[in-house]
């Protein structure tokens, strides 16, 4: 007997969201058309504060929502909330992952496979999260996000 139920766990656990500044970096903020471009990997940046990061930092979670008000002079909202938890979707750029694989930010909001051990900087790895679905089609991976 077939079937047309298919698995997608795209937000499951997500029960932990927490709020931080954003960025004011150019390019390293977070906007609503960065949001609905699925530009959503965040880094941490300084105190309570999250942006896209550089290549290779490590990914604290998944942007979801950010303020109306804008930081005093910019066009950049001051808080966002980010999802810390749970299985979370993302872009991905470069070489596709596989599932098992670990993800890190890419620095344009997107999450890319993790670099080999021999790039662990001081104070522990970059790589979170455990891939358990890609779709190539649209270059998408679906992150479990652990701590």
């Amino acid at each position: 007997m077939a079937t047309s139920y298919k698995v997608n766990n795209e937000g499951a656990g997500s029960n932990l969201l927490l709020t931080f500044e954003v960025d004011t970096t150019a390019n390293k903020d977070f906007t609503w058309t960065d949001i609905d471009s699925n530009l959503t990997a965040a880094a941490m940046s300084g105190n309570n504060t999250v942006g896209m990061g550089s290549t290779g930092s490590r990914l604290i979670g998944k942007v979801i929502s950010v303020s109306d008000d804008l930081v005093s002079g910019t066009a950049v909202p001051q808080l966002c909330t980010v999802q810390v938890t749970g299985v979370a979707r993302f872009l991905y750029s470069g070489t596709a992952p596989t599932v098992g694989n670990k993800v890190e930010c890419d620095g344009t909001g997107k999450v890319r496979k993790a670099v080999t051990l021999t790039d662990v900087p001081a104070g522990g790895t970059a790589q979170r999260g455990m891939v358990i679905a890609v779709d190539t089609t649209n270059t998408t991976c679906d992150v479990l996000l652990d701590a």
